[in-house]
C-alpha cells in the first residue's frame, strides 16, 4: 500500500470553527478502501468530512488529491469536487419526487433519457421502493428520504463517496443488509473510496476496513478491521 499514491491526503490541517475546530497532523485515504470516522458528537467528524469533500476552507495545511497539492494549485477544486459524492446529515437537495431526485443524481453519467429512467427505476425496484417513485418527497418519512439519499451513490461515477451518518440503526434490516452488500461490492469492484461518519461503530455490518477515532478535533487512533475467515471443521478420523 505504501507504493500506491493516496487518493486524498491531509498534512498539518487546521480548521478554526466555533463548534467543531479540528487539527489533523496527517490522514490518508486510499482507493478501494472503506473508512469510518467514529467519535462522539462535537468531536469534529463533520468538519473532517467537509475538508475531505472540499466543502470546508482550511486555515492551515495542505490537501493532496492523487498526489497533487491544493496549496500549490496543482489541481482544480471545482474539478475535484465533481469527483466526490458528499451526502451530508441533511441529505440531498431533494426534488419533488424520489424519481426526479435520482434522475438528477444520474445526470453525471450522461445517459440517454430512456436509459437514465430505466436505471433509476431498476435501482428503486431492487430495494422494493418502486411504488414511491412518484410520491411527493414531503409525504415520505425521514427514513425513506434517507434511503433515497443513500441510493444516489450508485448513480454517480465519483472516486470518493462521503456519507455523514448513514443512520443504519434507524432503517429496516432488509434495506441495510442489501445496501451494505451492494455498497461494498461497488467500492471494491470500481476501486472507489468510501468514508462514513458515525458515533457508533459500523464494524458489525462487515463493511469497514479502517476506523479513524476522533476526540476533540483530533484523530487519536487508527484501527484496522480484519474480517475473520470462516473456519472449516475437520472430520473426525475413524478408527479402523
Amino acid at each position: 500500500m505504501s507504493e500506491q499514491t493516496p487518493l486524498l491526503q491531509l498534512e498539518n490541517i487546521k480548521v478554526k470553527k466555533p463548534h467543531q475546530p479540528i487539527e489533523i497532523y496527517t490522514s490518508t485515504l486510499f482507493s478501494g478502501l472503506i473508512y469510518q470516522i467514529q467519535g462522539p458528537n462535537g468531536s469534529g467528524k463533520t468538519s473532517l468530512l467537509e475538508v475531505f469533500a472540499h466543502e470546508q476552507k482550511i486555515n492551515e495545511g495542505t490537501i493532496y488529491f492523487e498526489g497533487k497539492s491544493g496549496a500549490k494549485k496543482q489541481y482544480s477544486t471545482k474539478i475535484v469536487k465533481g469527483l466526490i459524492t458528499y451526502i451530508s446529515q441533511e441529505g440531498l437537495k431533494f426534488k419533488k419526487t424520489p424519481l426526479a431526485t435520482l434522475l438528477d443524481a444520474v445526470k453525471a453519467k450522461r445517459l440517454s433519457s430512456p436509459l437514465a429512467y430505466r436505471t433509476v427505476m431498476e435501482l428503486l425496484d431492487d430495494f422494493a421502493l418502486q411504488d414511491i417513485a412518484n410520491r411527493k418527497m414531503t409525504e415520505l418519512s425521514s427514513g425513506t428520504r434517507k434511503k433515497i439519499a443513500l441510493l444516489s451513490v450508485f448513480l454517480q461515477d465519483s472516486k470518493l463517496i462521503i456519507i455523514d451518518d448513514p443512520c443504519f440503526d434507524s432503517l429496516d434490516d432488509y434495506f441495510v443488509k442489501k445496501y451494505v452488500t451492494l455498497l461494498k461490492k461497488n467500492v471494491k469492484q470500481d476501486n472507489r473510496t468510501l468514508v462514513l461518519a458515525s458515533a457508533q461503530s459500523l464494524v458489525r455490518h462487515r463493511l469497514v476496513d479502517i476506523t479513524l477515532v476522533m476526540h476533540k478535533g483530533h484523530i487519536i487512533r487508527v484501527e484496522k478491521t480484519y474480517q475473520r475467515k470462516p473456519t472449516t471443521r475437520r472430520k473426525p478420523i475413524r478408527k479402523s
